[in-house]
């Protein structure tokens, strides 16, 4: 594990006391510190937060204590530790937000989170905010199917809204500054130094957060592709979150550094960024769903030019005129690649939004997750019963009510002919409970939590149904194939790569719900169809795996990086 920093033997036995994440989430705080604030000493005082609060490992509060000792909470514990890191340029003892200096007290309070605590934890504790929200939420619950004729409405304005010209990423640069006729205090340009001698060459994984996500585990396939082509990965994360997956053993080894904002930064400088630079010889850095990485690449090519920069694409998130695509889109001019996992995401960055195809590489996901060239068809456990399956975070863009829906549109038509098994879990976890209890589904829908592995329900499955409002192209979906089960989807995103017309279902729930519904009940009473439409979906996955793979490609990359 990579350390900028030394402890006392008290400091040590305090922090082999915490668990394992407790105690990666600590280091990788006094690690940020130590780096921005080279050859200091700073007192840590460590606080256990709430189930319903996000650890504060790097932002301003752990300045002024606002969330923990300003909050009546007590320290489980506190030490002195020096930074050991050998400056290469000037990093300011004073502690800058932009253009506002903050108080330091040479104090850094830094809250923890019970390991037991989840998103939901968070969301359930938020306020419901404006009368808009609760009577959104309200008629999400009470009228899911009706509602959602408003909501299809609103996702084609959005859909139409994310072909708009994008507008090109502004950075806050010291001549935008210094331009400003009310600044009175000129700007000096803060450049870094030169690495130190013999750094270990590294890359830097950007990534959204560290727990369960389509984009997350590619994430972390590329932080152990990075370790294979004998790289230190530095792994940055920008979203608040409990980061579980920082003890996965792929992040053995790494620099891992969950970022919680606002971070310490001055106007044209990223201090962190600065103090990485100076002390490793990063070749490289991917971008996986990190806003802080996009908005600082700019930085990074203004001084380090021959460093590249790729990002990797899934979906086009239509609430946010594109979302992350239409980040790289805007932040294009500092981005050497582009890797988009689906035909679909090609066409909007190529043909939609005109970046030139060498910028462009379409490599699926294909073998990220599962063996997509030995498989087999997975025979009906039981032809009684047709089991099938939901597989994913339990969030709106899955849109677990519609698979709900469908199941309850079921049990009333067939009852005591199919099992539904839900596996996943995310903030909408409350919701799906109770609408399964609202419709009386107990004895048909089966909650799998994600500690049960997800391939025992690939096991147990004879239909995977997509239900998602929007997608790229699934990982459940290869993974469905490649064991042996075939997938019926929501007509959304680039999923028509592998999933035939007949396996298509129309999106807006009322649609969705009638179409799931007659074609399990065909599948269910056509085992011959059944295995016809996999052998359709496995030939598409074929055909698809020919192309270079997302894995191939970063390897590739990679080796090229470490020349």
């Amino acid at each position: 594990m990579c350390r900028f920093f030394q402890l006392e033997q008290d400091a040590c036995e305090f922090l082999d006391s915490l668990s394992p994440r407790q105690r990666k989430l600590v280091t990788a705080a006094v690690n940020y510190h130590s780096l921005i604030q080279p050859g200091r000493t700073l007192h840590y005082r460590i606080y256990m937060g709430e189930k319903w609060q996000y650890p504060r490992l790097t932002d301003t509060f752990t300045l002024n204590g606002s969330c923990t000792e300003n909050d009546g909470r007590k320290p489980i514990g506190e030490f002195d530790v020096v930074s050991t890191v050998n400056a290469r340029s000037e990093f300011s003892p004073h502690y800058f937000a932009g253009d506002e200096q903050l108080l330091d007290h040479n104090i850094r309070y830094i809250l923890l989170t019970p390991d037991d605590a989840t998103d939901e934890d968070v969301w359930e504790h938020a306020p419901n905010g404006s009368s808009k929200v609760k009577l959104y939420n309200e008629l999400e619950y009470r009228w899911p199917v009706a509602f959602d004729h408003v909501r299809e409405l609103q996702r084609s304005e959005r859909e139409r809204k994310s072909r708009g010209s994008v507008v090109e990423y502004q950075p806050f640069t010291i001549d935008v500054a210094n331009s400003n006729e009310r600044n009175h205090h000129p700007w000096v340009e803060v450049q870094p130094g030169p690495r130190v001698p013999g750094a270990r060459k590294a890359v830097i994984v950007a990534m959204h957060w560290l727990q369960a996500g389509g984009a997350e585990r590619w994430g972390m396939e590329t932080i152990q592709l990075a370790k294979e082509a004998g790289f230190l990965p530095i792994v940055l994360t920008d979203s608040d979150g409990h980061q579980p997956w920082i003890t996965d053993p792929i992040c053995e080894g790494a620099l891992v550094i969950p970022l919680t904002m606002p971070l310490q930064y001055r106007v044209g400088d990223a201090p962190i960024l600065r103090a990485l630079f100076e002390q490793f010889d990063i070749r490289g850095i991917m971008i996986h769903h990190c806003q802080w990485m996009y908005d600082n690449a700019w930085w990074v090519k203004q001084y380090f030019p021959d460093v590249k920069i790729v990002d990797s694409l899934h979906i086009v998130e239509y609430m946010f005129r594109g979302g992350f695509p239409r980040e790289s889109v805007a932040h294009d001019e500092w981005i050497d690649l582009h890797h988009v996992i689906s035909p679909q995401l090609e066409h909007w960055m190529e043909d939609v939004h005109h970046i030139p195809a060498s910028k462009v590489i379409d490599a699926p996901l294909v073998g990220l997750t599962a063996d997509s060239e030995h498989v087999q068809y997975s025979e009906r456990k039981d032809p009684k019963v047709l089991n099938v399956a939901f597989i994913g975070r339990m969030t709106r863009q899955k849109r677990p009510d519609a698979f709900i829906l469908v199941a309850k549109a079921i049990k009333q038509a067939a009852p005591g002919k199919f099992h539904f098994i839900m596996h996943g879990s995310g903030d909408m976890d409350t919701f799906t409970d109770g609408l399964i209890a609202r419709y009386g589904l107990e004895d048909v829908i089966e909650r799998r939590p994600m500690s049960i592995p997800v391939s025992r329900t690939y096991e147990d499955a004879d239909v995977l149904l997509v239900s998602s409002v929007n997608e790229g192209i699934t990982l459940t979906t290869i993974e469905a194939i490649s064991a042996g089960v075939p997938v019926l989807s929501a007509n959304v995103g680039s999923q028509e790569t592998l999933v035939p017309p007949q396996g298509l279902l129309r999106r807006m729930t009322s649609s969705f719900i009638h179409d799931a519904k007659r074609s399990l009940e065909h599948l269910d009473s056509n085992e011959a169809d059944r295995r016809k439409l996999w052998e359709v979906e496995k030939h598409r996955l074929e055909t698809f795996s020919h192309k270079q793979t997302a894995n191939s490609l970063f390897r590739q990359i990679l080796n090229e990086w470490s020349k």
